[in-house]
């Protein structure tokens, strides 16, 4: 269990066939057509653990997997998977749009340390959640990978194997 998150954009097409796989199939088709050939790009942005953490500081401390800004950074979104093993989520572009706005008028990295107490202290948090260092670090891909993506409109997924 890895449960390793990444965001990769993507274009109508590759949108277009990974939504005409069966649900069941979805994950292992992203992952042979999309991670090799986008992770590491412009189109791709590895949260590695840290977006579990981060989501909870989005939430206020709180787990939340709400349609709207800044809840849907990560996690929310139209759910293209979601089993307790996988998860896509998809954030089509007028929600890459308003995330890309929000993320170069706010700071998230602040929104995480002033979020951050109310999930450092709780036990059953896994300790990557609760490494501000490693959330704030791990933030700072985002605004380049939001902005790219709304200017090459593009639509979004995150995908983690839980």
């Amino acid at each position: 269990m890895s449960r390793l998150g990444v965001l990769y954009a993507l274009t109508d097409k590759e949108l277009a066939a990974l939504c005409a796989q069966p649900e069941g199939e979805r994950y292992n088709y992203m992952l042979a057509e999309f991670e090799e050939r986008l992770f590491g790009t412009t189109r791709g942005c590895a949260l590695d653990k840290a977006w579990y953490g981060i989501q909870l500081c989005l939430g206020g401390g709180k787990w939340r997997e709400t349609n709207r800004t800044p809840l849907n950074i990560l996690v929310g979104g139209e759910f293209l998977v979601d089993t307790k093993d996988e998860i896509i989520s998809l954030k089509r572009h007028g929600w890459v749009k308003n995330i890309a706005y929000y993320l170069r008028h706010f700071d998230l990295a602040e929104r995480v340390r002033q979020n951050f107490a109310r999930i450092a202290d709780k036990d059953d948090w896994p300790a990557y959640a609760a490494d501000l260092e490693y959330l704030v670090e791990n933030c700072a891909g985002l605004l380049p990978f939001y902005d790219n993506a709304d200017k090459e409109y593009l639509q979004v997924i995150f995908t983690v194997d839980l």
